[in-house]
């Protein structure tokens, strides 16, 4: 049996208010990103989502995947994540058990996180949210070790299409390949499941957010593009 709550806000209003958001969440990913970032922004009061992620919990996610309990090995990233987020009181989930692709990624809408891990993905979900006024906001994670990278793009401002196209997006055979025993481990989406919201309650606050922003989780560097 699910047990959902109804939770109580009013110790964070002043950083953000879930009333302030009239967006749907839409992520594509449900993996290390996801599995961070949505735990976070269901307990910050987001309440809508759309879920896209074909893939099932292997006992290596539960080490390196924040959601994830060994209990749900072999069951769908998507469905164990729409019960955790009504459990924590989500109003509404959508949930679709395929990957996104050239042909499908017409279907976005709302905000659009990207938590996908390969270039291929971000492409189709680039091509699906560019010059249209239905995302006013993409925002794409990317974990290379212990580093993270975090982009918040309008999709139909020129400057970030220019930019963005131009500079970030390349093919996977030109990302560079990390060992087998370097690919995952939980910090760097901890850190930036929580990057990510934080920028999101500024944006939706009004106020100005980066255009970039990476973290080195070894040594916390960091650099910030405007």
């Amino acid at each position: 049996m699910t047990i959902t709550m109804k939770a109580d806000f009013s110790d964070q209003t002043s950083f953000f208010d879930p009333k302030s958001n009239g967006h749907t969440i839409t992520v594509i990913g449900c993996g290390g990103i996801g599995a961070s970032i949505l735990p976070t922004l269901v307990t910050m009061g987001f309440g809508r989502y759309v879920l896209w992620d074909d893939d099932v919990v292997e006992p290596r996610n539960v080490a390196s995947q924040l959601a994830f309990r060994p209990g749900d090995v072999n069951r769908p990233k998507v469905e164990v994540m729409e019960e955790y987020l009504l459990a924590y009181g989500a109003d509404e989930v959508v949930t679709h058990r395929e990957q996104i692709t050239a042909e499908n990624a017409s279907q976005l809408s709302g905000i659009v996180i990207g938590a996908v891990d390969s270039m291929t993905a971000r492409r189709a979900i680039w091509d699906g949210v560019v010059w249209r006024g239905e995302v006013p906001l993409y925002i794409d994670g990317r974990i290379g070790g212990e580093t993270w990278q975090l982009f918040m793009l309008t999709p139909y401002s020129p400057d970030d299409v220019e930019w963005y196209e131009g500079t970030w997006l390349f093919d996977d055979d030109d990302a560079s390949p990390l060992p087998c025993t370097e690919r995952a481990i939980v910090y760097p989406a901890v850190s930036l499941g929580a990057a990510m919201a934080a920028q999101l309650a500024r944006y939706l606050r009004s106020e100005a957010v980066p255009r970039m922003v990476q973290m080195g989780m070894r040594d916390l560097s960091q650099l910030i593009m405007k």
